[in-house]
């Protein structure tokens, strides 16, 4: 069964002697949490919240350099859904109260430190965490992403900067993606309510997963094992990414493998990771050879089996990734020819613009005034 020990920790005490008992005394997994890093005060504890990500922040609230307000005034603007426990002395009353204001959850005292408080604390944010964690697509939302995913210009990608910039902060930092055929059998199977994840219906039976990075060795061990036990299971996964981008292009990348064959496990575990790779890379100099090298194969194997197994060599399966991507820019966003061309791996506009005639008939600029003619007329 999969741990639960997921939500992580961070301790900021300018008393080594106070961060080392709250590491070793409290029973951290029975609230499925992980103590991820420690900090001496204000300055380093954001260093360590940049670096970590953590749901819960317990912080001393005087401390040299920065005190543990300053810090808890950045987390709440920059991740207004982290946990923060504030420890004080009787002295710093008015601070602790302050702290409140500020967003934190609450306050202990140091000086009388009571085991059932902390324990109540920890229960608190195990059971908001894990009720704010089933980051599911609203029907609306989850509508929209269909349309985007099947060309459609819509207003998702627009979305997906406002979740980027909030509920889905953490995938600003490192994380996972997986795409899983038959997710319904395995739900009961495989725990996820103490994760930071996303969850995506798609069709009859897939599913996009996003996971935190610290989750992901847990996660992937429990698929490997379930797969042994639950034969409908299939996936594929690709990581660590960071950010929207990288986010879109992996989306994007598990879509085109579904459609080519519409079975994850009908198509061989090397040619997912290739498109993966390609898909990624759209915007970078990429060969063949640096396909093999990324999946582990030979040259000439991987161009014999891409062409037998999806129809169309390497090269051409790349041109037409960066046409449709380059179609898609011209047409949902207001970049430059120049950045448009550097999206698909193409750093000279003037060629850009050759190429995307050459393939369409059409110069990019003349085509982006032509897409918006379309929308207009079918408003």
């Amino acid at each position: 069964m999969m741990s639960k020990a997921c939500i992580k920790v961070l301790l900021v005490d300018d008393e080594p002697i106070v961060r080392r008992g709250l590491r070793a005394t409290v029973n951290w997994e029975k609230y499925g949490m992980t103590v991820v890093a420690e900090a001496s005060n204000g300055k380093r504890g954001w260093e360590e919240f940049l670096a970590h990500r953590p749901d819960v922040v317990i912080t001393d609230i005087v401390m040299p350099e920065e005190s543990g307000l300053e810090l808890s005034r950045k987390i709440k603007a920059q991740a207004p859904k982290t946990k923060i426990l504030l420890l004080s002395c009787h002295k710093d009353f008015e601070f602790a109260q302050e702290g409140i204001n500020l967003g934190a959850s609450g306050y202990l005292l140091k000086t009388v430190f009571d085991d059932k408080e902390l324990e109540y604390f920890l229960s608190s944010f195990q059971k908001e965490i894990a009720g704010t964690s089933k980051n599911f697509l609203t029907d609306g939302l989850n509508e929209s992403f269909l349309l985007w995913l099947s060309g459609y210009n819509n207003n998702f990608e627009q979305k997906l900067d406002e979740l980027f910039n909030g509920e889905w902060g953490w995938m600003n930092h490192k994380f996972y993606a997986f795409f899983i055929q038959n997710m319904p059998s395995m739900a009961q199977e495989i725990d996820l309510q103490s994760f930071n994840f996303i969850t995506i219906s798609f069709g009859k039976n897939l599913t996009f997963l996003f996971v935190d990075e610290s989750c992901h060795p847990t996660l992937l061990a429990n698929l490997t094992e379930e797969r042994v036990a639950l034969q409908d299971l299939n996936w594929i996964h690709a990581g660590p990414l960071i950010g929207k981008q990288d986010w879109i292009k992996s989306v994007m990348a598990f879509h085109h493998a579904q459609q080519q064959d519409g079975m994850l496990h009908q198509y061989p575990s090397v040619l997912l990771q290739a498109v993966e790779h390609i898909m990624r890379n759209l915007s970078k100099p990429m060969t063949v050879s640096d396909i093999a090298e990324a999946v582990g194969m030979s040259r000439s194997h991987l161009s014999t089996l891409f062409k037998k197994k999806i129809g169309d060599s390497i090269h051409s399966f790349i041109e037409k990734k960066q046409l449709h991507l380059a179609k898609q820019l011209l047409k949902g966003t207001k970049l430059t020819i120049q950045e448009i061309g550097e999206q698909i791996g193409i750093q000279d506009a003037k060629y850009f613009s050759k190429w995307f005639k050459r393939c369409t008939g059409l110069p990019p600029s003349n085509y982006r005034i032509q897409q918006k003619g379309d929308e207009r007329l079918t408003i």
